[in-house]
């Protein structure tokens, strides 16, 4: 497993998630639990770590500010004051919610790549073809496959590869005969590169290419997993539904907690 910080909470999430689809929860219903999960988190956060009594007051003369400037009907310096007023009051009630917003958007951040590792791509059925693109495309005459007939070449760089139908795997070697890539074990992410220093934040769950490899980073053209079968493609993935209901969520607790 190749975890990077914000990788960290992924094998109890894991175990979390075997257990609910064991109870036969579809993916659209767990994927909704978590987002609800995250928005409750994240409200905790923001209420434990803010200062409400400040923000509240804050709020109040931000509105009375507002008020004034509506009702202004003087002179351009009076208004000068009022605007200048209003700017301040606004930029302390930004500074006294950008902490606690922050904190609150940390059970996002360490769920975002669990989430984009588990439900971004369908495995694709046993015998099924994908297309792997190496980048760069000079670096084509250096590969191979192993079984030599389990891929073709086609246009743009890419071969088109098929599944293997039983246990056994199909490798892209390099000219030293060392395995850069393995299907099906490439089934778990798009792409797979070499180690790069966002990784240390985010793993890449294909695993990384050597540092002196011929390739820079192959491309696995995977179908998306789709939680909702209607709309749009950009509906049809976790990011929307995930995100939809982190914001609905975010301010219903907002509201019912009476926070600034």
């Amino acid at each position: 497993m190749n975890l990077g910080l914000l990788d960290l909470p992924a094998p109890l999430l894991d175990t979390l998630d075997s257990a609910l689809t064991a109870l036969a929860l579809p993916t659209l219903v767990r994927m909704i639990i978590y987002a609800i999960a995250s928005a409750w988190l994240g409200m905790i956060l923001y209420r434990r770590f803010s200062d409400q009594a400040a923000l509240t007051d804050l709020r109040q003369k931000v509105q009375a500010s507002q008020r004034a400037l509506a009702l202004h009907a003087g002179d351009f310096t009076e208004l000068r004051g009022l605007i200048r007023n209003n700017f301040l009051l606004s930029l302390r009630q930004l500074g006294l919610s950008l902490r606690p917003a922050l904190l609150a958007s940390l059970p996002l951040l360490f769920l975002m790549p669990w989430l984009s590792n588990r439900f971004a791509f369908e495995p694709p059925p046993t015998g099924a073809s994908i297309n792997v693109c190496a980048e760069p495309i000079s670096a084509i005459p250096l590969l191979r496959w192993q079984p030599a007939d389990t891929a073709i070449i086609i246009d743009s760089g890419c071969w088109q590869v098929n599944s293997p139908r039983t246990a056994a795997s199909s490798e892209l070697v390099d000219n030293t005969g060392r395995s850069l890539l393995s299907i099906p074990d490439a089934h778990t992410s798009g792409i797979k590169h070499k180690h790069i220093w966002l990784n240390y934040l985010i793993g890449n769950p294909a695993g990384y290419l050597p540092d002196d490899a011929p390739v820079q980073a192959l491309h696995i053209t995977l179908p998306p997993r789709e939680l909702i079968h209607l709309g749009p493609s950009w509906m049809r993935g976790w990011e929307f539904s995930y995100f939809l209901i982190v914001f609905g969520a975010s301010i219903w607790l907002k509201l019912r907690w009476r926070l600034s």
